[in-house]
């Protein structure tokens, strides 16, 4: 391994930007994991539900987008909050990354064999495949991508993408064209809900959770040509298609199972079912050879999502390293392809770590209770990091540069949607009564004392990686431009 600390510039594209991001969405695996689930509470307003979240998260994306024109770096929170706020507010939120991002490949394949393989192996093939193959086999997959240029491994992310997104688009428009009632404006009325309101924003709080992954090329950055415009333009396009997208398919899923127009019975049915997205609907849409076309469908989505997941906590990793915050080993590229081959190893571990910390917990242990757990604790470490976020752009215009402030641009629009974030998080904190999941916040704020801590370490004894850290940008070749 040669002494290399630099990635491959102008590689990647907005395209780039717009399928990673597309790709850690995963849209077929998230509708299949979590709109049967939504529709316990929200019935047949669950299409409005998605259409709430899709607000939110184009708000987010636009705040975010706003943040990105200035600062960037393969650290992505970390350079970006920490240029905003200062050293110890960017580092102490954003160590709250660790929470999220990492644990995304595993949670990907660790729902795909709980909740696809074991069943659907059980159904069509007469036996269980369990699901620890999924991770084994999956991780295994994404590593030795990972260990391509970065090209490649974006190329495999695209057409994964695009073929789930294909199948599910077919998916929806064969159940809409089968309806006998196609047009039901009512699922989009708030008092179609089977639960109220309450029913309504736990749906809401789900159905943000589909966008979850639309930042998740910001640590791509160092590998993007025209970074600002291409970083900004690549986070709009990707929320604005996964919202006509999810808004499209939770309708037709609704319609497609028979919403009627009792939601209440909907909620029922529908949240009851046994497989509905490869059972039911799936037969419904195509025939017999439907069931299969869903599995590979959503394995697909898996292990796109789980792919993109790799290359971006692969470069924190390796940012953290080169700046020494993390061991410096993380820190080094390969001399031909430029890419940081230690800290995508050691990402692929750590799902192989979280396999074997599931594995040990399944044996006389709820498995889905630790499932349900780890959700909520990514839940509210990315919820925390999109209200940083939208803070972020206030103060950044307002303090930073205020010659560039404008009182709805920067001011009003980013305060607004972070107040708005905190209903999502409050949630995810307050509404969580059952153990294990009522752990979770008592954990992320552990974690985030634990971040306190190493901070003031760090600028205790090496304050010069801090100052790395924060200014990375021009450290390596990005150097800032006048703001605008």
């Amino acid at each position: 391994m040669s002494e290399n600390q630099s990635l491959k510039s102008n590689v990647l594209s907005w395209r780039s930007q717009f399928f990673q991001a597309i790709a850690h969405m995963a849209p077929a695996s998230g509708i299949v994991m979590s709109f049967q689930f939504m529709a316990t509470r929200s019935g047949s307003a669950l299409p409005l539900a998605v259409v709430c979240a899709a607000v939110l998260s184009l708000l987010v994306a636009y705040c975010l987008s706003l943040l990105t024109r200035k600062y960037f770096g393969a650290s992505g929170y970390f350079q970006i909050h920490s240029r905003a706020l200062g050293s110890k507010v960017g580092f102490t939120t954003s160590w709250l990354f660790f929470i999220y991002e990492p644990l995304n490949a595993f949670m990907s394949f660790f729902g795909f064999g709980v909740l696809i393989l074991e069943p659907f192996s059980q159904a069509h093939l007469g036996y269980k495949i369990p699901w620890w193959v999924a991770i084994v086999v999956g991780n295994s997959i994404i590593m030795l991508c990972s260990l391509t240029n970065i090209k490649g491994a974006m190329r495999v992310t695209t057409i994964l993408g695009i073929v789930e997104v294909i199948i599910f688009l077919v998916f929806g428009g064969i159940l809409l064209v089968q309806a006998d009632a196609p047009f039901q404006p009512q699922y989009f009325a708030p008092g179609n809900s089977a639960d109220g309101i309450g029913g309504l924003l736990f749906a809401f709080i789900f159905a943000f959770l589909l966008f979850m992954g639309f930042e998740s090329g910001l640590p791509l950055t160092e590998e993007t040509k025209d970074t600002r415009k291409s970083t900004a333009k690549g986070l709009l396009l990707s929320v604005g298609f996964g919202s006509l997208l999810f808004i499209f398919l939770g309708y037709a899923f609704v319609v497609g199972f028979g919403g009627g127009e009792d939601s209440v019975s909907f909620a029922k049915n529908f949240g009851s079912a046994h497989n509905p997205f490869s059972g039911t609907l799936a037969i419904k849409a195509f025939g017999a050879i439907g069931p299969w076309l869903i599995f590979f469908a959503v394995l697909n989505s898996c292990i796109a999502c789980a792919l993109a997941s790799q290359s971006g906590s692969s470069r924190v990793f390796f940012s953290l390293g080169r700046s020494r915050v993390l061991p410096k080993w993380l820190g080094y590229t390969t001399v031909k392809n430029n890419v940081p081959a230690n800290a995508s190893l050691f990402a692929g571990f750590l799902t192989f770590l979280f396999g074997v910390v599931f594995y040990l917990l399944s044996h006389g242990q709820k498995i889905m209770d630790w499932f349900g757990f780890t959700a909520v604790l990514m839940t509210i470490a990315l919820l925390a990091l999109h209200f940083i976020t939208c803070l972020s752009v206030f103060v950044a215009y307002r303090f930073k540069e205020k010659d560039g402030f404008k009182h709805i641009q920067h001011g009003l629009i980013p305060l607004v949607t972070a107040g708005i974030v905190l209903l999502p998080l409050c949630g995810s904190v307050y509404y969580n009564p059952d153990k294990p999941m009522s752990y979770a916040p008592w954990v992320v704020g552990i974690w985030f004392v634990i971040g306190l801590v190493v901070y003031n370490a760090l600028k205790r004894r090496q304050p010069q990686t801090l100052q790395a850290l924060e200014h990375e940008m021009e450290r390596f070749g990005h150097a800032r431009e006048r703001w605008e």
